[in-house]
């Protein structure tokens, strides 16, 4: 690099560099400014030319790390939220996959504020605080039951429809690999606009109205905004988040009929349905059932017939690979013999929480638990994946996501317990 004093790609995402992350997590003031100079020259490009590439070996680990890069701007330049995920895209994205690469993560993803861009484009009051993701205000919802069927449309010019597009077309030029936009599902976008507790109420109280409201976000909202996107990054994937809409918040009966039904019509109706997925539905029983080994349908219990309507929707909305959450009830190993059963990737996630510096006081045993936990999984993983290259199908096919995804990470992740995942992941997939 012409500039000697910049730290090399190989000091960046080495010893150094991490030590550097780690430290400015620490409050160390001199790991402080030599990770501000390293997003200096991030800023100015000095390492566009590593973001490309997408390793297919192994079993790799991805992760939404946008919440961490915040605090860094934040606390280096005082760039509060706002300013961070509207002011420069071309720079989000470069932070977000260099944050990740200095993470030691080889597959990069890019997140941002789904639920809460999503509310936005259409007009949402929005929180946007110092150093925090912005979210709906939840006393001034957009529309309420006199005023619903007034919903606004989709606007392509809006601010975040632009954010958007910027975000997608500069992570397809650095990494080189289809990107994924991130969008609200129906039902989330629903409780991001009309309020939670009352979308809540209205499944029980006015359960047609809830059916309408969704098909109309479907229609016009959603649909226009995948026809945008689609036509300004044609390989693009659409990735409709719902945890609002999951299971263990509504229950498997409203998942079901109001989560599931409008994600479903998206897909079949549309020629781009084939790029939808829905991966982040949590909680896979219903409360108190008991897990049990699979057994033909002829003669399994109320339990395991529930876990099969469940997964057999979350694998309607999501074809490609099947996804086992940190809150998702079933053992890891009922999610294998799924796998290999309808011959699919598995995808496992890692709760936040147990990285988290504030939740384990023994750093020590937590990583123990973590490396012990990762390299479980990435057993399942690569069990899952023999089976799928027996049967003459690779392991994955896709440019994304990853094999297992730390579920956040963000500037309260203790980087040891990060780390710990990276090395149990290697360790089981040896």
């Amino acid at each position: 690099m012409a500039n000697g004093s910049v730290m090399t790609w190989e000091q960046v995402t080495g010893p150094k560099g991490h030590e550097a992350l780690r430290g400015f997590l620490d409050g160390v003031a001199q790991a402080s400014e030599m990770l501000l100079s390293v997003i200096d020259a991030a800023n100015a490009g000095e390492y566009d030319q590593h973001y490309a590439g997408n390793p297919d070996a192994g079993v790799l680990v991805t992760t939404s790390c946008h919440l961490m890069v915040l605090t860094v701007l934040n606390r280096l330049k005082g760039v509060n939220a706002a300013g961070f995920y509207k002011d420069d895209p071309l720079r989000y994205v470069r932070l977000n996959c260099l944050i990740q690469r200095m993470l030691g993560v080889e597959r990069l993803t890019l997140g941002w504020p789904v639920y809460g861009f999503g509310a936005e484009v259409l007009g949402q009051t929005m929180i946007y605080t110092e150093a925090q993701a912005p979210g709906s205000d939840p006393g001034v919802p957009l529309l309420d039951l006199d005023n619903w069927r007034d919903m606004p449309a989709y606007d392509p010019d809006h601010p975040i429809a632009h954010i958007v597009r910027e975000n997608l077309t500069h992570m397809a030029r650095l990494s080189g690999i289809e990107p994924v936009a991130h969008l609200p599902a129906p039902y989330s976008l629903a409780a991001e606009i009309f309020g939670q507790e009352h979308l809540i109420g209205a499944l029980t109280e006015r359960p047609e109205f809830v059916s309408e409201f969704l098909d109309l976000i479907a229609t016009r909202v959603l649909k226009p905004w995948c026809d945008d996107l689609v036509a300004t990054v044609p390989d693009v994937w659409l990735e409709l988040s719902d945890a609002s809409g999951s299971p263990m918040f509504i229950g498997p009966e409203n998942f079901l009929k109001y989560s599931v039904a409008p994600v479903a019509a998206m897909i079949a109706d549309n020629p781009w349905g084939g790029r939808i997925f829905v991966a982040n539905y949590r909680g896979d029983l219903p409360a108190g059932a008991k897990t049990r080994g699979r057994r033909k349908r002829s003669t399994a219990t109320t339990s395991d017939m529930s876990f099969e309507k469940l997964l057999a929707a979350k694998t309607l909305c999501c074809p490609y690979f099947l996804t086992r959450l940190e809150a998702d009830a079933a053992p890891a190993e009922k999610y294998t013999e799924a796998a290999i059963e309808l011959n699919l990737p598995l995808y496992l996630g890692m709760g936040a929480v147990r990285l988290d510096r504030n939740s384990n006081p023994d750093v020590a045993l937590a990583k123990d638990d973590v490396f012990a936990s990762a390299k479980h999984r990435a057993r399942q993983i690569m069990q899952v994946s023999n089976a799928l290259v027996g049967e003459g199908k690779p392991r994955a096919t896709l440019s994304w996501p990853g094999d297992l995804y730390i579920e956040d990470t963000n500037a309260e992740t203790h980087l040891d317990l990060f780390q710990a995942v990276l090395d149990g992941v290697r360790a089981g997939a040896r």
